[in-house]
C-alpha cells in the first residue's frame, strides 16, 4: 500500500510540475521592436520620403504587431518568419504580406519579390527598444 501512495504522490507531482510552465511562446528575432520606413529604393536609386509621408511596423516577441500610417491607419497583425530571411505578415483586416528582408547597417529592408531587383524595396529605422 505503501508503494501505491508513493507512486500516486510521484505522479502528483509529476502533473504538477509539468503544468506550471510558460502557456505563452515568446519569439526571439531581429525584427522585434519599432521599425519607421527612412527610403524607398527603386531601380537601384534610394529616395528619402516627402514631407508627412509615414510608415511604421512594430513587431512583439508574443507574434502580434501594428501597422500604421501617415494617415494615421493603425492595424492589428500577426507575423511568422519563414526561413532565413522571409516573413509573413497576417493583418487584422484580411490582408496577407509575403516579404523578403535583410539588414543593412542595422537598417531593415523589406522588399515583397524573390528578387530585390524587381520591385520597389523599403528601408526601416529603428529596431529593438
Amino acid at each position: 500500500m505503501k508503494k501505491i501512495y508513493t507512486l500516486l504522490a510521484l505522479a502528483t507531482l509529476m502533473l504538477v510540475m509539468s503544468s506550471c510552465g510558460d502557456d505563452y511562446y515568446y519569439r526571439t528575432s531581429d525584427l522585434l521592436g519599432r521599425w519607421q520606413k527612412i527610403s524607398v529604393i527603386e531601380e537601384g536609386y534610394e529616395y528619402d520620403l516627402v514631407p508627412g509621408e509615414y510608415e511604421e511596423y512594430i513587431f512583439y516577441d508574443n507574434g502580434t504587431g501594428i501597422y500604421q500610417n501617415e494617415m494615421g491607419t493603425r492595424v492589428d497583425f500577426y507575423w511568422d518568419e519563414r526561413g532565413y530571411n522571409k516573413v509573413d505578415i497576417r493583418f487584422s483586416d484580411g490582408i496577407t504580406e509575403y516579404l523578403y528582408y535583410e539588414f543593412d547597417r542595422g537598417d531593415l529592408i523589406f522588399w515583397d519579390t524573390s528578387s530585390r531587383r524587381n520591385g520597389r524595396v523599403f528601408r526601416y529605422s529603428g529596431g529593438r527598444w
